[in-house]
């Protein structure tokens, strides 16, 4: 029986001043869609770069990918929102029926797109799925797990589900100290049922200061012996949660909760 509607993907992708890497990642997206379309011809595919205000020419390249691969949508506003605020512009901006986000220093391999919608047209009960997540550097395999489960890259979600938990956190606190992804995730995960495909299909880079690199004592511990270290006093793994975050948070897991109680 064949579907009434074609299924469409939207790729989100967040970038503030990200002109070493934009190329790279805007070629790992497209050639991901088109593997993807080679398999699922009817495929409708959009891929929004949303430009959360750099000062380097990130807009000029999103605009020179654009005018090649009709697919290109260039996203902008008048203000830098962060990270949270640019997903969900791009969300909004589009009209796909999956949703793909990935970072501006980020990539996803061929296979990602096409496994994912691919699941996910096959199990109508599932509201979305992850992936394996390659992160070249040592790293014990309880956080690999940790970040699989976490991360934004490595998933697609149903439109609806996104729009049912509303979306990315924007407050200011989540953009200085970059969890809106976290807590993203973990609504998800409470609400709706989803599935990992042990399959590695998008690579998260290690850059000085980013939150892996920051992080690499941490991850080469197992996750008792990190929790000793900082019930010592010991470690620092970077991560704040302000009072703000704290109300957002128990705001986002109650909506959730309302959901689920919805649902039951």
């Amino acid at each position: 029986m064949s579907r009434v509607r074609a299924p469409s993907v939207a790729v989100i992708i967040p970038a503030y001043n990200a002109a070493a890497t934009l190329d790279r990642t805007l070629q790992s997206a497209v050639d991901s869609v088109a593997a993807a379309r080679d398999k699922i011809p009817e495929l409708i595919p959009e891929i929004a770069v949303v430009d959360d205000i750099s000062t380097d020419n990130t807009r000029e390249i999103i605009t020179r990918w654009a005018e090649k691969h009709p697919e290109i949508k260039l996203v902008t506003y008048e203000e830098n929102q962060g990270p949270g605020f640019a997903r969900n512009e791009g969300v909004r901006k589009t009209t796909g029926s999956y949703l793909f986000f990935l970072d501006s220093d980020d990539v996803f391999y061929p296979n990602h797109v096409h496994l994912c919608v691919q699941h996910l047209l096959e199990n109508d009960d599932l509201g979305y799925v992850f992936t394996k997540l390659h992160v070249d550097m040592t790293m014990h395999e309880q956080w690999r797990r940790s970040i699989d489960e976490s991360n934004p890259i490595n998933f697609c979600v149903r439109r609806v589900w996104h729009d049912m938990i509303l979306g990315f956190a924007e407050e200011p606190d989540f953009s200085t100290y970059r969890t809106e992804d976290t807590l993203y995730r973990l609504c998800l995960r409470d609400l709706v049922a989803h599935e990992k495909i042990d399959i590695e299909t998008c690579e998260q880079f290690v850059s000085p200061g980013n939150a892996l690199d920051r992080q690499r004592e941490k991850f080469g511990m197992s996750m008792a012996e990190w929790n000793a270290t900082v019930a010592a006093g010991e470690g620092d793994d970077g991560f704040v949660l302000t009072d703000d975050m704290e109300r957002v948070v128990e705001a986002r897991l109650s909506h959730v909760r309302n959901l689920l109680g919805a649902d039951s």
